[in-house]
């Protein structure tokens, strides 16, 4: 998505919820009655050309059911659909005619899960044939995603062409009545979902892809996976020029980097030191490690986990994660990384 992209959408879904009732689009009973559930409501452009009709839709439910989770969502638009899918390609196992891009965000466990394929090899979701009409009213649809882990209370659902509801709760009580599978209004009902117990294994792994963040501050960068973590700590805070001598200033970042091991860490930590380009290699390598090295002495105490070792080397200048002809580029390669498993699947 680019960035010409985002504002037209984020203006089209700040007054998509109140455009579903007041066009008519989502019955005014959405609003506050049971039979109705909605989590929330989004809006994209419905088509490639300026003007065009935007796709209004709605997130009713995120349902815990037996060897899965169940989306219900609903959408529609003014004219004749268009874009409601993005077409499935050599990197996705779903059909053209499989409404698909039905995603729910794990925050908490860094997953995100798509919708599973049956053993017959059949999208468990909609048919595009079931929610794309040409009608100003919204059809039902719904996805199977992989079941989501006990802890987890709410999520995100992203939908087609960047739609997304976030803080979406998740329930154990499925929208009644159900009707038969297929182009299903909303307000008539929700389609009947197919059973989920012979889903294979394999189909749950697969529907499931792991997700990182990056957050940064003058004194470290840190990414987080789903079953490991990694700390850059900024050299020039915790060394001064060409030593491995750790500064005052250094205490606080090692205080916390051990809070996060012992939080959470398992098995081998790997303290790895880097430089920059300046100077020779030799003296660079020898520098790299003498600092990890300084880092493993100074958290060794402060790491009580148990179970957890700590084990350092160097790299030298090996490994840049930014451009050495530029002092930003280097200050960023001048680092000591701390790693370890989380202990996530």
């Amino acid at each position: 998505m680019t960035s010409r992209t985002w504002p037209r959408r984020l203006a089209v879904a700040a007054v998509a919820a109140s455009c579903l009732v007041a066009c008519g689009v989502l019955p005014a009973a959405a609003t506050g009655s049971d039979d109705i559930p909605v989590a929330g409501t989004f809006a994209f452009p419905g088509g490639n050309l300026p003007g065009e009709a935007p796709i209004h839709g709605a997130i009713h439910a995120v349902v815990r059911i037996p060897h899965g989770t169940a989306v219900f969502y609903s959408v529609g638009g003014p004219g004749i659909m268009t874009g409601v899918m993005p077409t499935s390609g050599l990197s996705t196992p779903y059909s053209p005619t499989d409404a698909w891009a039905v995603g729910v965000v794990d925050q908490k466990h860094l997953k995100y899960d798509l919708p599973m394929m049956s053993a017959a090899d059949e999208c468990l979701c909609s048919s595009t044939s079931d929610i794309d009409v040409s009608t100003t009213g919204l059809n039902v649809g719904w996805a199977i995603l992989p079941p989501l882990p006990e802890d987890v209370s709410h999520v995100t659902v992203t939908f087609g062409y960047g739609g997304a509801v976030t803080d979406v709760p998740v329930t154990d009580r499925l929208p009644e009545p159900t009707v038969a599978k297929g182009a299903v209004t909303v307000g008539h009902g929700w389609p009947k979902l197919p059973s989920t117990a012979n889903v294979p294994a394999e189909h749950r792994k697969a529907a499931t892809l792991p997700l990182v963040t990056n957050t940064a501050s003058k004194t470290a960068t840190t990414h987080r996976g789903s079953d490991r973590e990694s700390v850059a700590l900024n050299t020039d805070v915790l060394f001064a020029v060409d030593k491995a001598t750790l500064t005052d200033k250094a205490n606080a970042a090692l205080k916390k980097v051990a809070a996060q091991i012992n939080q959470k860490g398992k098995g081998t930590v790997d303290i790895v030191g880097y430089t920059d380009r300046v100077g020779t290699d030799a003296h660079n390598q020898t520098l790299s490690q003498a600092r990890a090295q300084s880092v493993l002495k100074a958290l060794k105490p402060l790491v009580t986990a148990s179970g957890v070792t700590l084990k350092a080397s160097g790299r030298g200048e090996q490994d840049p994660v930014a451009d050495n002809s530029t002092a930003a580029g280097r200050q960023l390669n001048r680092r000591v990384t701390v790693t370890f498993a989380t202990g996530g699947k």
